[in-house]
């Protein structure tokens, strides 16, 4: 009796496992149809033909769906400074985020939070190669840099270096 049991209770998470139905739902249709796109013809009188199965369309347009509602994209960053959150100045950090972007004024610089710890980052880079030159630049000033892989945002990819001290100025000259 208790070997039937214990079969019974070894098997019911694969029955349970089991009785998922895998299904793919697009919730709302992708904006963007590339396929569509890419067989209209040009202005130029090209013109591409894409044979495939419907199927392998349906994934990329869910791909591309998945991408517009993630708005984020898996790329790296150098890091140049990290410190514990406790008992540290937000604006000595802030500061340091000012000089680096005062000093490289081609690369802009992210001050965030990542639990328990503050970190300065810098850049935005599709992969660890891109990174390679300006960390070699950075390496000068800060030595203990390193590249970081993270995910960025397609919003910080809009951002323009020195910004925050732009806006900080212009909040001080309508104050005064």
């Amino acid at each position: 009796m208790n070997k039937y049991f214990f079969l019974i209770l070894l098997f019911l998470p694969f029955q349970l496992f089991a009785q998922e139905t895998d299904t793919l739902t697009i919730e709302e249709e992708p904006h963007h149809d590339i396929i569509q796109e890419l067989q209209t013809d040009s202005l130029h009188s090209g013109q591409v033909r894409i044979s495939s199965d419907r199927h392998i369309n349906d994934l990329l347009q869910w791909q591309v769906h998945l991408n517009e509602k993630k708005k984020t994209f898996s790329g790296y960053r150098i890091q140049i400074y990290s410190v514990n959150s406790l008992g540290c100045n937000i604006e000595q950090l802030k500061k340091m985020r000012d000089e680096f972007e005062q000093t490289f004024q081609d690369i802009p610089a992210y001050l965030k939070y990542f639990d328990p710890d503050f970190k300065i980052r810098v850049g935005n880079y599709r992969n660890r190669l891109e990174c390679i030159p300006d960390l070699h630049r950075i390496r000068k000033i800060y030595p203990a840099s390193y590249a970081v892989k993270t995910e960025i945002t397609l919003d910080d990819l809009k951002r323009v270096p020195m910004q925050d001290i732009l806006e900080e100025e212009k909040t001080e000259t309508l104050i005064n």
